[in-house]
């Protein structure tokens, strides 16, 4: 019976050998819980914000700038931050994205764009580490279509028209001279015009060769 138990415990502590044996080699695993992401803390606005001008020819530039700051004793600048513009064409997409761009070291951010239709224009700081976000208000930015190009000016001098009107209309005999025409640089206009077109709607017509009507331009 002795032996029996002397047994017993000899496997007991063999195998209580191999399990510290086979626990020397297997990691305990640990589970590290990560820290909580602090909230923003500092209140943060965008100052002198604009976008204009107010009004606009459509294809010229529209500029949208501001300074992003942040709130501790006093407004100060942010350093280096993300600015996004969004854009609402007269309320058919309100608050549409349309360019994310980072501002200076001092928080400055200037941009433009081309102008196509009218809507209001605002920026946005999304929250970066303990600056809290923050959305300007709307600017609207008016766009206008370009005014008609004109079709006829006064002449440059007595006997020239300017470049881009070089037809020359002559008013006592109702007719207009084309550049090469063979009585064009003899003849002293009182208007000139851009176009073939714009002549013959303010009542010109072409000259004929060697006819009275051409006669008539060169006395005048």
């Amino acid at each position: 019976m002795g032996e029996f138990i002397l047994f017993s415990t000899s496997l007991r502590r063999k195998a209580l050998g191999t399990l510290l044996a086979i626990s020397a080699f297997v990691a305990p695993a640990v589970v590290i819980a990560a820290p909580a992401q602090a909230a923003p803390t500092v209140t943060t606005r965008v100052a002198s914000f604009s976008a204009g001008p107010s009004t606009v020819v459509r294809g010229n530039a529209i500029t949208v700038q501001g300074q992003m700051q942040g709130y501790g004793r006093a407004w100060v600048k942010t350093g280096t931050v993300t600015a996004v513009v969004y854009f609402d064409p007269d309320g058919a997409k309100p608050n549409a994205a349309v360019r994310t761009l980072k501002t200076s070291t001092t928080g400055y951010f200037r941009t433009t764009f081309p102008a196509s239709v009218t809507g209001k224009w605002s920026v946005r700081m999304p929250a970066a580490g303990a600056l809290k976000g923050n959305t300007s208000g709307q600017a609207t930015v008016r766009v206008v279509a370009p005014a008609p190009k004109p079709t006829s000016a006064r002449p440059a001098s007595t006997w020239n028209c300017p470049a881009w009107a070089p037809i020359k209309g002559n008013a006592p005999s109702g007719i207009y001279h084309l550049p090469g025409q063979r009585y064009y640089s003899r003849t002293t206009p009182e208007v000139c015009f851009a176009t073939e077109r714009a002549a013959v709607q303010a009542g010109y017509r072409n000259p004929r060769s060697d006819s009275g009507n051409d006669r008539a331009a060169l006395r005048n």
